[in-house]
């Protein structure tokens, strides 16, 4: 398995850098709602690829 291929790409590293910076101004408690969105949504989008693997047949 190439693990090179999942690195980030050039405009992944660039959306990054952008959400750094807006994160540096954010208060600690808008930072942790951003966090916990964060959470879910990668949350969700486990359960999609798990959800179409068994559809797959995978």
């Amino acid at each position: 398995m190439d693990f090179m291929s999942f690195d980030l790409s050039l405009e992944q590293k660039f959306e990054v850098q952008r959400i750094r910076q807006e994160v540096q101004d954010m208060d600690r408690d808008q930072a942790l709602d951003l966090l916990l969105q964060v959470s879910k949504t990668l949350m969700i989008k486990d359960n999609v690829i798990r959800d179409l693997m068994k559809k797959a047949d995978l």
